[in-house]
């Protein structure tokens, strides 16, 4: 039996998988060269995220098309094919045969007035598909968005940062099951300056000091 076919979402052209193997080749995807996928290893990467806490960071390229417009696609325009679609080229790009999966993938949240208009949350979206493909648990009721903010699209770094303060919380019906885990990646769909994330990180780390906390992302974009 033939297996099912569609169009590629980048090329349009009918494919077997949801990107082409000719769009998955075009791709331009970080190659570190310490060949360590570990982006906080790389002088440029490190350099760009110099006032984050975190030092293990996981994603597939620099915020470029064609990746830029499956990202906004799914988040703007509910193209929910897109989660599954990128959440595979995580996967195959990062998740080798010696990698040390977490316990469990943690989503960054939407408040929950942004999530009753969106009506969903894309990071959650691919962490979903993230979960299934590597069989490690969704846990997004563990980590909220404990106050509205304002958007970070045209704040400088240092604005990004205040405009997050006290923005995240951990669920205090969650707390025990947080500190059962020694390690777990947190998932941010693009990551920035990284205010966003290292806010949610370090509100992990403040409930659980001793908690390993891998960064998942898919497109990093880094600014002054």
């Amino acid at each position: 039996m033939r297996g099912l076919t569609q169009d590629c979402l980048i090329c349009r052209q009918t494919s077997s998988e949801l990107i082409c193997t000719y769009c998955q080749q075009d791709l331009t995807l970080f190659a570190p060269p310490l060949g360590d996928n570990n982006l906080m290893l790389w002088p440029v990467v490190s350099e760009g995220l110099k006032n984050v806490d975190f030092t293990q960071l996981y994603a597939l390229a620099d915020y470029q098309w064609p990746l830029s417009r499956l990202l906004t696609g799914l988040k703007f325009s509910a193209k929910l094919p897109h989660a599954k679609a990128l959440a595979q080229l995580f996967v195959s790009h990062n998740i080798k045969s010696d990698f040390a999966l977490p316990q469990a993938i943690i989503p960054i949240p939407l408040h929950s007035n942004r999530y009753l208009w969106r009506k969903y949350n894309q990071s959650y979206e691919i962490c979903r598909h993230l979960s299934l493909l590597t069989g490690q648990p969704c846990e997004h009721k563990i980590l909220l968005r404990a106050q509205t903010t304002k958007p970070q699209t045209g704040l400088s770094a240092s604005q990004r940062k205040s405009n997050l303060r006290g923005a995240f919380t951990v669920a205090s019906s969650s707390l025990a099951q947080l500190q059962q885990y020694h390690h777990i990646a947190l998932f941010d769909d693009v990551v920035t300056t990284g205010a966003t994330t290292n806010a949610a990180y370090l509100c992990l780390k403040k409930s659980h000091p001793q908690l390993r906390i891998d960064i998942w992302s898919i497109c990093i974009t880094l600014k002054p």
